[in-house]
C-alpha cells in the first residue's frame, strides 16, 4: 500500500471535490491509500495529520501560507520521498522535490527561457524567488512540448501534475494521482471498461482490470474485474470473464495533460 497525504488551505469549500478525486482514483488503483486534509485540520486534527505524514509516500500541499503551520509541516515532510506544493508559502515551496529534480535545480538541456527562471530559485532574494516560482508555474506547462524528455522527466512530470491541478475538477485530480501511482508508485491503473451482459447496452455494468489471466499459449483471453452499477465511483464485485465480453472505454495511454495536444 502507498500512502498520499494531500492539505490544501483556503479550500475548505473543495474538501468534498478533492475526497472524491481520492476515492475515484482508488477505485482504479486499490494499493493507493489517499487521505485528504484542510490547512484548518492541522490545528484541529493534528495528531492524525502528523501520523498520515508519517506514513506518507508523497505529500500534496496548496495554498499553505500560516507561518506556524509551514514550519510545523516542514519539520515534518522533509523525509517524506515525494513532495509537490503549489502556491504556497516560500519555506515550503522550497521542499518540492519528486525523482531527481527539487526546486533550485538547474538541469542541463533546459530551454533558455525555463533555465532563466530556473536560475531565479538560486537567488537569494526573496522577492526573486518569489516572482520565479509564479513566473515558472504560469508559463512552464506551455513549454512542456519543449522540454526534452529523456533529459529532464521528472521537471516535465512536475509540470504535468500541476497542469492537473491547476485544471481543476475531481477527474484531473485523480489523474495527478494515477500518473504519481504509475510513475514514482510502481503502481497499476487499471483500465476501465463496459462488460457485455444481456441486457439493453445502456444498462451493461462498468468495471475495472484489475487482472489478465494468459492460457496456456501465453494468450490472455479471459480477465479478472471489479465492477459497480454504472460508473467507476462505488465497485462492488469481483468477476472473471472472457476478454470479448469487454468493451475498452478508458486505457491507461489515454491520462494525459490537458493543454499536452498532440
Amino acid at each position: 500500500m502507498k500512502h498520499i497525504v494531500l492539505i490544501a488551505g483556503f479550500e475548505s469549500f473543495n474538501a468534498g471535490l478533492y475526497r472524491k478525486a481520492a476515492d475515484m482514483a482508488v477505485s482504479r488503483c486499490s494499493d493507493l491509500d489517499i487521505r485528504v486534509f484542510s490547512d484548518r485540520d492541522i490545528n484541529s486534527k493534528r495528531t492524525e495529520v502528523e501520523t498520515a505524514l508519517q506514513d506518507a509516500d508523497v505529500f500534496f500541499g496548496s495554498l499553505l501560507f500560516d507561518y506556524d503551520q509551514v514550519l510545523w509541516l516542514r519539520e515534518r515532510i522533509k523525509d517524506i520521498p515525494i513532495r509537490l506544493v503549489f502556491e504556497s508559502a516560500l519555506e515550503l515551496m522550497s521542499c518540492n522535490k519528486i525523482g531527481d529534480f527539487s526546486i533550485g535545480d538547474k538541469p542541463k538541456g533546459m530551454p533558455k527561457p525555463v533555465k532563466f527562471i530556473l536560475d531565479k530559485f538560486g537567488n537569494g532574494r526573496e522577492e526573486d524567488k518569489l516572482a520565479g516560482y509564479i513566473s515558472f508555474l504560469k508559463i512552464g506547462p506551455k513549454l512542456l512540448k519543449f522540454i526534452p524528455v529523456q533529459k529532464v522527466q521528472d521537471l516535465r512530470n512536475w509540470l504535468v501534475i500541476y497542469g492537473y491541478w491547476n485544471a481543476g475538477g475531481s477527474e484531473n485530480v485523480a489523474s495527478l494521482f494515477w500518473t504519481l501511482a504509475e510513475k514514482y508508485l510502481n503502481l497499476k491503473v487499471g483500465d476501465i471498461i463496459i462488460l457485455k451482459e444481456d441486457t439493453q447496452r445502456n444498462e451493461w455494468p462498468m468495471g475495472i482490470i484489475l487482472q489478465t489471466m494468459p492460457d496456456r499459449e501465453g494468450i490472455v483471453r479471459s480477465v479478472k474485474i471489479r465492477i459497480g452499477k454504472k460508473t467507476c465511483d462505488d465497485f462492488c464485485r469481483e468477476l472473471v470473464r472472457p476478454i470479448s465480453k469487454c468493451v475498452l472505454i478508458v486505457e491507461n495511454d489515454d491520462m494525459r495533460f490537458p493543454d499536452e495536444g498532440a
